[in-house]
């Protein structure tokens, strides 16, 4: 790939993991209950996914600890360690950034957040096992 596709490539994985943690939150949440609230969520979820990705090597790190392991690269099971360790990563800083947006600096805002952040990181890790490939596949048939 390209650097232009790993950049598009990177911006609609966030989109797509945005849109699903920001969703399945908002339902763990007790449901939708305004739509201008959902698209707030929506857009701090993305922003700081988007930012954290920039910041911080996701994708390397996720290959270190894969090979690290022992896993040979391009193996379905290195593919799995890879993407758990970014998606980790990830839903960590996002779960937690709005936990404390949404409540605030609370004594107890570790509890509130790891009330939903289990369910947060399997359904972001499942999301991100199954788009990688097909959004590969349209990053590259649309940006040369």
């Amino acid at each position: 790939m390209t650097k232009k596709q790993i950049q598009m490539m990177v911006l609609v994985q966030d989109l797509v993991l945005a849109f699903v943690i920001n969703s399945t939150a908002t339902i763990l949440g007790g449901g939708f209950k305004e739509t201008g609230l959902y698209l707030v969520g929506m857009f701090e979820a993305f922003s700081i996914n988007y930012i954290a990705g920039l910041i911080i090597p996701v994708e390397r790190i996720g290959r270190a600890v894969a090979g690290g392991i022992g896993l040979k690269d391009g193996s379905f099971a290195h593919k799995l360690v890879r993407i758990f360790i970014i998606n980790a990563i990830f839903v960590t800083i996002i779960s937690f950034t709005i936990a404390l947006i949404n409540c605030g600096p609370v004594p107890n805002i570790v509890s509130i957040w790891f009330g939903t952040y289990p369910i947060l990181h399997l359904v972001g890790f499942v999301t991100s096992v199954l788009i990688e490939k097909p959004v590969a596949d349209l990053v590259c048939t649309f940006v040369k």
